[in-house]
Protein backbone atom coordinates (compact mmCIF):
# COMPACT_ATOMS: atom_id res chain seq x y z
CA UNK A 1 0.00 0.00 0.00
CA UNK A 2 1.62 3.36 -0.83
CA UNK A 3 2.39 6.16 1.47
CA UNK A 4 -1.40 8.08 1.93
CA UNK A 5 0.54 11.40 1.94
CA UNK A 6 0.82 10.51 -2.35
CA UNK A 7 -2.84 11.36 -2.35
CA UNK A 8 -1.91 15.05 -1.37
CA UNK A 9 0.48 15.30 -3.91
CA UNK A 10 -1.60 13.79 -6.58
CA UNK A 11 -4.27 16.07 -5.64
CA UNK A 12 -2.29 18.65 -5.82
CA UNK A 13 -1.12 18.32 -9.43
CA UNK A 14 -4.33 17.52 -10.32
CA UNK A 15 -5.76 21.12 -8.71
CA UNK A 16 -2.54 23.11 -9.79
CA UNK A 17 -2.57 21.95 -13.30
CA UNK A 18 -5.52 23.35 -14.94
CA UNK A 19 -4.94 26.55 -12.49
CA UNK A 20 -1.57 27.35 -13.69
CA UNK A 21 -2.88 27.11 -17.15
CA UNK A 22 -5.20 29.85 -16.36
CA UNK A 23 -2.35 31.70 -14.16
CA UNK A 24 0.38 31.85 -16.90
CA UNK A 25 -2.42 32.88 -19.66
CA UNK A 26 -4.07 35.33 -18.19
CA UNK A 27 -2.90 38.97 -18.81
CA UNK A 28 -4.14 42.55 -18.87
CA UNK A 29 -6.62 44.21 -16.53
CA UNK A 30 -8.94 41.83 -16.61
CA UNK A 31 -10.04 39.80 -13.68
CA UNK A 32 -7.85 36.43 -12.57
CA UNK A 33 -9.69 33.26 -14.27
CA UNK A 34 -8.34 31.16 -11.40
CA UNK A 35 -9.92 33.25 -8.82
CA UNK A 36 -12.92 33.27 -10.55
CA UNK A 37 -13.18 36.48 -11.48
CA UNK A 38 -12.92 37.71 -7.76
CA UNK A 39 -9.33 39.17 -7.89
CA UNK A 40 -8.30 41.99 -10.29
CA UNK A 41 -5.28 41.25 -11.93
CA UNK A 42 -1.81 43.06 -10.49
CA UNK A 43 0.80 41.25 -13.28
CA UNK A 44 3.38 41.00 -10.66
CA UNK A 45 1.30 39.50 -8.13
CA UNK A 46 -0.51 37.23 -10.22
CA UNK A 47 3.03 36.14 -11.47
CA UNK A 48 3.98 35.66 -8.34
CA UNK A 49 1.79 33.40 -6.87
CA UNK A 50 1.38 31.10 -10.16
CA UNK A 51 5.62 30.89 -9.72
CA UNK A 52 4.73 29.78 -6.18
CA UNK A 53 2.16 27.12 -7.21
CA UNK A 54 4.61 25.93 -10.04
CA UNK A 55 7.22 25.14 -7.27
CA UNK A 56 4.64 23.27 -5.13
CA UNK A 57 3.11 21.52 -8.09
CA UNK A 58 7.10 20.27 -9.19
CA UNK A 59 7.72 19.40 -5.22
CA UNK A 60 4.17 16.96 -5.39
CA UNK A 61 6.01 15.52 -8.60
CA UNK A 62 8.91 14.83 -6.64
CA UNK A 63 6.58 14.09 -3.25
CA UNK A 64 5.03 10.90 -5.39
CA UNK A 65 8.61 9.11 -5.44
CA UNK A 66 9.53 10.49 -2.02
CA UNK A 67 6.42 11.18 0.46
CA UNK A 68 8.22 11.59 3.91
CA UNK A 69 11.32 13.85 2.53
CA UNK A 70 8.67 16.39 0.95
CA UNK A 71 5.86 16.60 3.72
CA UNK A 72 6.98 19.94 4.28
CA UNK A 73 5.68 20.90 1.00
CA UNK A 74 2.23 19.82 2.47
CA UNK A 75 2.73 21.38 5.90
CA UNK A 76 3.88 24.98 4.16
CA UNK A 77 0.39 24.93 2.50
CA UNK A 78 -1.66 24.42 5.35
CA UNK A 79 0.06 27.41 7.20
CA UNK A 80 -0.17 29.81 4.07
CA UNK A 81 -3.76 28.45 3.17
CA UNK A 82 -4.90 28.85 6.63
CA UNK A 83 -3.61 32.58 6.77
CA UNK A 84 -5.08 33.27 3.32
CA UNK A 85 -8.09 32.32 5.37
CA UNK A 86 -8.20 33.96 7.99
CA UNK A 87 -6.47 37.09 7.09
CA UNK A 88 -8.25 37.62 3.68
CA UNK A 89 -11.41 35.55 2.68
CA UNK A 90 -13.02 35.44 5.78
CA UNK A 91 -12.96 39.48 6.76
CA UNK A 92 -13.77 39.86 3.00
CA UNK A 93 -16.85 37.58 3.40
CA UNK A 94 -17.88 39.57 6.21
CA UNK A 95 -17.91 42.67 4.84
CA UNK A 96 -18.81 41.93 1.19
CA UNK A 97 -20.71 38.65 1.20
CA UNK A 98 -20.20 35.48 -0.31
CA UNK A 99 -20.17 36.92 -3.66
CA UNK A 100 -17.30 38.62 -3.34
CA UNK A 101 -15.30 35.92 -2.54
CA UNK A 102 -14.00 32.84 -5.22
CA UNK A 103 -15.94 30.02 -4.12
CA UNK A 104 -14.07 27.27 -5.69
CA UNK A 105 -10.75 28.66 -4.16
CA UNK A 106 -12.00 28.85 -1.23
CA UNK A 107 -13.37 25.34 -0.66
CA UNK A 108 -10.70 23.88 -2.18
CA UNK A 109 -8.47 25.66 0.14
CA UNK A 110 -10.86 24.30 3.38
CA UNK A 111 -10.14 21.46 2.40
CA UNK A 112 -6.49 21.39 2.10
CA UNK A 113 -6.23 22.80 5.84
CA UNK A 114 -8.75 20.27 7.30
CA UNK A 115 -7.68 17.03 5.49
CA UNK A 116 -3.50 17.85 4.81
CA UNK A 117 -3.02 17.66 8.56
CA UNK A 118 -4.75 14.76 9.24
CA UNK A 119 -2.84 12.72 6.17
CA UNK A 120 0.55 14.13 7.94
CA UNK A 121 -0.15 13.09 11.24
CA UNK A 122 -1.57 9.22 9.93
CA UNK A 123 1.98 8.92 7.37
CA UNK A 124 3.65 10.00 10.53
CA UNK A 125 2.16 6.76 12.90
Amino acid sequence: MPNILVYAYAANILILLPVLFLMFTDSGGKSIRAFQGRVENSEGLRLLVACLWSSILLLSCLGLIYPERFVAVLMLQVVYKSLYLLLYILPKFRREGAGSIPGGLTASFILIVIVYPVLIYFSMT
